[in-house]
């Protein structure tokens, strides 16, 4: 089975290492970057930082554990670790508004998000783009750089407000929204997010919040 991994590093260049599978990727802040790999033999391998990255580069180490399909289902079964990412992102869209615009209507001042990821987009200066998880997260962060053609530019930046958890989770629920039924049946349940997260948007007067953004991978790692 070919795992994907998506990279992104919150503070400096760290490179994500796991020597028994031959795989070494930089983690860049600000920027997404992927890496694949198959592993074949269940068991427990080592993952390390390889570039030296501050104080404590000794302490960032870790454990990728591979299990046969039977003995992954089962894991899966007895998982206790809440809701997916899809789930939380799905949670945040609905906290931030982003269903107000983003909702597949004839009138939606925001283009539909509905199978959007892996699509060719045409933006409002006439240059074209593939909407991958690198575009998702530019589009939640710097909208009025990725403005979608045809639309006006009035979606607000979500820069310092939504944390990268945030937009991990918010990308990862775009990747997998295949129908705009499902963001009409989205809820406002800011009781149920992580503390902070959507806090900036909901102190806004009412109206002020309501343009949207984002999609997502199979697995995330963050350093």
């Amino acid at each position: 089975m070919l795992i994907q991994l998506t990279l992104i590093s919150q503070d400096v260049f760290h490179s994500f290492s796991i020597p028994a599978f031959r795989v070494k990727r930089e983690a860049i802040p600000g920027r997404y970057t992927s890496v694949w790999f198959e592993p074949t033999t269940p068991g427990k391998y080592h993952l390390f930082c390889t570039q030296y990255c501050g104080t404590n580069h000794s302490a960032m180490i870790g454990d990728i554990v591979v299990l046969t399909p039977e003995g992954y289902k089962q894991w899966l079964a007895e998982s206790t670790s809440g809701m997916s990412l899809a789930q939380n992102g799905e949670r945040l869209f609905a906290t931030l508004s982003c269903n107000a615009c983003h909702n597949g209507r004839p009138d939606s001042r925001g283009p539909s998000l509905a199978n959007v990821f892996g699509s060719r987009l045409t933006l409002a200066n006439g240059s074209t783009t593939t909407a991958d998880e690198a575009y998702l997260r530019e589009a939640i962060l710097n909208p009025s750089d990725h403005v979608t053609q045809g639309y006006a530019p009035i979606m607000p930046t979500y820069q310092g407000q939504v944390s990268e958890d945030g937009v991990i989770t918010l990308v990862e629920y775009i990747k997998n929204l295949h129908s705009n039924d499902r963001v009409e049946q989205t809820l406002n349940t800011t009781d149920l997010l992580p503390e902070g997260e959507g806090k900036a948007a909901s102190q806004r007067p009412a109206g002020s919040n309501s343009q949207g953004r984002i999609p997502a991978p199979q697995g995330t790692v963050k350093q």
